[in-house]
């Protein structure tokens, strides 16, 4: 695993990570007090990463403005750790070096490792310790929730050969999850002639999270640009994780609006992804070419469409650029983006595409729902 937090990146272990080991592990003020001697070498810090830091979800604790490690956090699991726990449970420990002393790194490392322990990894319980008098390291846990549980006195350490009393403290996953749970919010919009009450029918397929409907006004890409991420910056300051279900031309809008955004997923049902070859292919059927449109600048269509000029010049001047995880539901009978714009989309920004084979534009009926949901929930696990 390679993490970040706002100020750290917790990445594993590497062997040119000794002399900077050393720079700080060598320091009599760190190891004794959390439980293992000062480094002698660089060459001992070098065996240390191969032979202890090297373990499973144990990581160097790195400022993102240089990525060295300056101190270390681990997750031992079951029988890996101290306290000879079972499989669900995990014991944390960690250190930093004493420059960085003071400044909420490890409790911001710590809270990190909880999450993935609780999140990714669905362990149940997570335990930590301190000897007596590492007030610094009894503080960093009562920031990240851990609560007293009990004293083992008279321990014998072997790493440091003397007697210690420890004291352990515990947090739950229950625990976490009411005080420290991840907020998150799904944004849904709409397609074309939609609602944002269409967002109720998404709720149950989201449990964990909050489920809302964007009501947009906007006609053009241009005013989505603006309204979308006005929308978008008034809801997300309070959420953690934000995911994204798009209809139709409300994909579109997303396209041209909210690629910047820090969004975890988007779910993209019978997407609007190519806007230029869409009025393209409606002028070939209008009968309608690049020049004429051009110079009268609006042209309505036997089938129920305006053609417009500048929505036309602006969408080929601004392809879409999309980074986002992304999940696309395509029915097989769309007539508004042919398999071959859809799958191109898809192979461009590395896309997940499934077909329903009878699908239409607009799924709607009992099947095609049915659908919907089933593709949801399995591509939200």
């Amino acid at each position: 695993m390679i993490s970040e937090t706002e100020r750290l990146i917790l990445r594993p272990w590497k062997k040119s990570d000794a002399e900077n080991l050393y720079k700080y592990a060598k320091d009599g003020r760190v190891g004794p007090i959390a439980g293992w001697p000062p480094h002698t070498s660089v060459e001992n810090s070098r065996e240390i990463i191969e032979n202890v830091l090297s373990a499973e979800e144990t990581y160097a604790v790195c400022l993102k403005e240089d990525n060295l490690a300056i101190g270390s956090i681990g997750l031992m699991i079951g029988k890996n750790s101290n306290l000879d726990l079972p499989e669900n449970e995990g014991e944390i420990g960690y250190w930093i070096g004493v420059p960085f002393w003071g400044r909420g790194l490890i409790p911001e490392a710590t809270k990190e490792l909880i999450r993935h322990a609780f999140a990714d990894l669905n362990l149940k319980t997570l335990w930590c310790g301190y000897f007596d008098g590492n007030e610094k390291s009894k503080r960093c846990q009562e920031k990240c929730g851990f609560a007293y549980h009990h004293t083992n006195s008279d321990l014998h350490w072997k790493l440091m050969n003397d007697i210690r009393t420890e004291h352990i403290t515990r947090l739950t996953k229950e625990e976490w999850e009411s005080e420290f749970k991840i907020k998150k919010l799904v944004i849904y919009i709409h397609g074309k002639g939609g609602s944002a009450s269409e967002s109720e029918h998404y709720v149950p397929l989201f449990p964990d999270c909050q489920v809302t409907g964007f009501d947009y006004r906007s006609e053009t890409p241009w005013d989505a640009s603006t309204e979308f991420r006005k929308y978008f910056d008034s809801v997300s300051p309070e959420y953690d994780e934000i995911y994204l279900i798009a209809n139709s031309i409300g994909a579109f809008f997303s396209l041209c609006s909210l690629a910047e955004k820090k969004i975890e997923k988007a779910f993209f049902i019978s997407p609007v992804v190519n806007m230029e070859k869409l009025i393209s292919d409606m002028m070939l059927r209008a009968n309608v070419t690049e020049k004429e449109l051009r110079e009268k600048k609006e042209i309505k269509t036997a089938f129920g469409e305006t053609l417009s000029w500048d929505y036309f010049e602006w969408v080929k001047k601004n392809p879409p650029v999309w980074k986002i995880p992304t999940e696309i539901l395509y029915g097989g009978k769309d007539n508004l983006q042919s398999p071959e714009t859809i799958n191109e989309f898809a192979r461009k920004f590395n896309a997940g595409v499934t077909v329903k084979e009878n699908g239409e534009h607009w799924f709607h009926t009992d099947e095609q729902m049915q659908f919907l949901d089933k593709w949801l929930e399995s591509k939200n696990r």
